[in-house]
Order: C-alpha cells, then structure tokens, then sequence
C-alpha cells in the first residue's frame, strides 16, 4: 500500500484556502456525491455532509433521537470508531479537504482520517481503500483546512473514518474532474465546458452572490442561488465577465445561455469569446476571438445559438453587459482529438 501523501495544515483566512475554493467540490451533492454506505447515523444523516450549503444550528429543533444537527452525527460509546464511504461526484484528483465541524460543539468527531480508492460502483463494497488524509484532530466548531503538496492520484470514492464517533457538519473536497469517459449529449456533441468533463470556471469579475463555477453544474439547478449572479454596478459601460477553461480543447458548434429563474436581474447583452492558452487563467496579453456577438437575452428563459467558427479554443470568455445573472452554460462541440 502507497504512503499517504504530503499535506499540510492551513489557516481558513489563507491564500491557500482562496485557491482551494477555487477548484471543484467533488463531493458536493450538486455533482452527484452520494452516500453509499455508513457504520452509524443515529443522530444525524451522513447525507448532510455533502450539501452545498454551509451548516446551520437550530436552539429550539429537536427529533425524536435527541438534538437536530445539520451534519452527520453517530451515536456516543463507540468502543471502535465510525465510517462513511462517498462516491464522489465525478472522478478526480484531489488538492485538499474542508472538514467542517460547526456547531459541533460538546459532541465533534475529535479525530478523523479519510481513505480513497478509484473503483467501479459495482465494486466498492470489496474496494481496497488506501490513506489519504492520516488521522488529524479536530476542533469544535471549526473549518479544518489539509492542502496537499501536490495532487492526489484519481478516486472515485472515498471513507471517511470518526474517531471514535461524533459529529461532524460538511467534508469538501475540492479536486479537479478527471473524466473516464466524455459525457456526451444525444446529438454526439460534448459540453466542453460541463464539469463532469473537467471543465471549471477559473477567473471572474465579480461573485458577489454566488460563484461562476455553477454555470458548469448538471441540471438547470434548483433556485436562483446557484447560478452565477455579480452585484449591481452603477458605472457607465460596465461589463461582467467569466473565463472559463475547457475540459477538452475543441471547436464549438452550439452555445446555450440558460437564464432560468433569473427574471429581474438577467443580463440584457451578452457575448462569448475564445481563447487558447496554456495556462489556467489566460495571460492579460491573450487574443479573444469572438464566438457570439451581442446578443440579448431575456427572463427565465433558455437560449441557444449556432456558431459558424470552427477555431480550436482552450478557454471560453462569457460577459455580460452590464451585469447581472444566468444560470448554465453549455458550450457544445467537438474535442480537437475527435
């Protein structure tokens, strides 16, 4: 069995965490993670561990087993330890752990350890799960931020061991989707940019209310907060925009703009623009070739456009005039090695 790899320990107000946030969550129910399987839940769901959004504490919620918990909660005595086994959402590659303890106070998990493995679903049950995260301790009520040196090798799933039992709120894993195989649509075309084939948002002028990378999820989401929406600008000729970095290069063929639950605060103009670059976030010298015009858009509405250019992109530029929110993005076409 390999050694763990190299991590470090790191302050939740460092520059290191602002990189992490920036990469995908791989366990994040948005994706697709799911619970597959679990030693002990008697207080609370292991299913919590994977929302999006962040833990809350209800004074006065209680069940029928005790206090209500946002987070995943076993019961006390454990002469052993507990364990929950995650399918990640995509396969990836991982570049460190949140393991968020809040509002767990008198009853967190004070250790825990987390393996992975890269298996079939079929398969995990008899999966050989090797150390990725050594057992760390825990804090109350805290964000416990591990980096590693350099990223992990691919895994699909992974075991969340609690030492010997406890709480604990939320797990990110924030990685980078190493895709199997492309997700393809019906008409053979792939969504270059689509998260579960490596594509991220890496580059942004504004999040004010919540974060490009959802313009990359599956789905046309749930509500108006898990789109990409930037705070108003009162500035003259004001522009918003995103890069977002292609899991596969290739040309493009079909573009939609998808402004679903977006009705006031859509954006009246958009345009989309390419790139290709090497780097993650493109250089400030990079030469944008436009993709779509100027082009309106309207409420809560999905919008779709041929595109004539069969250049080769890296990168995609999306912005929106003057600001504003939109839910997807699809930029549609076909892999430069097809």
């Amino acid at each position: 069995m390999s050694a763990a790899p190299a991590f470090r320990s790191v302050e939740p107000t460092s520059a290191e965490v602002v990189a992490l946030k920036a990469k995908s969550n791989l366990a994040s129910v948005s994706l697709g993670s799911k619970i597959v399987s679990f030693s002990d839940e008697f207080f609370a769901e292991a299913s919590n561990l994977l929302k999006d959004e962040e833990a809350v504490f209800l004074p006065e919620e209680f069940t029928d087993r005790g206090k209500w918990m946002d987070g995943w909660e076993t019961r006390r005595h454990n002469k052993n330890y507990d364990w929950t086994i995650i399918q990640l959402g995509y396969p990836g590659s991982i570049f460190g752990f949140d393991v968020d303890t809040s509002h767990f106070t008198g009853n967190h998990a004070p250790l825990v350890s987390i393996e992975g493995a890269n298996v079939s679903e079929a398969d995990v049950e008899k999966a050989q799960f090797e150390e990725i995260l050594p057992k760390v301790n825990m804090n109350p009520g805290s964000h416990h931020y591990f980096v590693f040196e350099a990223p992990t090798k691919v895994y699909t799933h992974l075991r969340v061991n609690n030492f010997p039992d406890g709480g604990i709120a939320r797990l990110r894993v924030y990685g980078q989707v190493v895709p199997q195989t492309l997700v393809a649509n019906a008409d053979g075309l792939v969504d270059l940019a689509f998260v579960g084939n490596g594509g991220r948002a890496v580059a942004c002028s504004n999040q004010h209310f919540c974060s490009p990378s959802n313009l990359l999820l599956p789905g046309r989401g749930k509500t108006m907060g898990d789109g990409w929406e930037t705070r108003r600008s009162r500035t003259p000729n004001h522009s918003d925009w995103a890069i977002l970095k292609l899991g596969i290069p290739g040309s493009i063929e079909k573009v939609e703009f998808d402004t679903r639950q977006f009705c006031g605060n859509f954006p009246p103009l958009v345009t989309l623009h390419g790139t290709v670059s090497e780097e993650d976030i493109p250089t400030d010298d990079a030469q944008w070739v436009e993709v779509i015009g100027g082009v309106p858009l309207t409420a809560d509405a999905q919008h779709y456009f041929d595109v004539s250019a069969k250049d080769v992109f890296t990168h995609v530029k999306f912005t929106m005039y003057p600001d504003g929110g939109i839910k997807r993005i699809r930029i549609n076409g076909r892999p430069a090695s097809s």
